[in-house]
């Protein structure tokens, strides 16, 4: 017998995952806690997925689709590796004005020792920040001594640190303006040079 799923009740574990994440931790937000946020019995939760590590999974990797999503358009048009860099910075702070949640769960699952990354996905990541390494030493936009895992440090983790230092250092609602996105821009070709 096929399952019925509802998507309204896949949308509301979706949204209380990412909310008890970030309030909670990995480690805090168990799947009997996502299910009763979310209004669902906990046997709707595992009809769907095999467990909180699933479906945490399965959220991150529909974050960093949006994120792969955007540097293949920008690197499919012939775009410079420095207008790659400052559009996938705007693109997250586009994502963090848009949807707080989703920046504010990517930066608690980069901080919690608890949480591994799949390794598909760092793998996925990892190719395209080669490619864009690549374009960057070749066109010299990227200073030689830079590496994979500094690229991702610099425009990556240190995007999603920027915006949750603001979220946490502003008590209202805070709304990124175009000058915070060229702040760091600035800040991350100073880094990348």
């Amino acid at each position: 017998m096929a399952r019925i799923t509802d998507k309204n009740k896949i949308e509301r574990l979706k949204q209380s995952t990412m909310k008890l994440v970030v309030e909670n931790g990995f480690g805090g937000a168990s799947a009997t806690l996502i299910a009763k946020d979310a209004a669902v019995a906990t046997g709707y939760f595992y009809m769907h997925y095999k467990g909180k590590f699933a479906l945490v999974n399965a959220l991150l990797q529909d974050v960093y689709q949006e994120v792969v999503d955007k540097f293949e358009q920008l690197s499919s048009n012939g775009s410079s590796f420095n207008n790659i860099v400052e559009n996938m910075i705007r693109h997250f702070f586009k994502m963090a004005n848009a949807e707080p949640i989703k920046l504010k769960f990517l930066y608690v699952l980069t901080h919690d020792y608890s949480f591994v990354i799949d390794k598909n996905m760092r793998e996925n990541i990892f190719d395209l920040i080669g490619k864009l390494k690549t374009q960057g030493h070749a066109s010299g936009e990227l200073d030689k001594n830079l590496n994979e895992d500094d690229i991702y440090l610099t425009v990556v983790l240190n995007t999603i640190q920027f915006i949750n230092y603001r979220y946490k250092t502003n008590a209202k609602k805070f709304f990124f303006k175009k000058k915070d996105e060229d702040h760091l821009i600035y800040l991350t070709n100073k880094i990348l040079r």
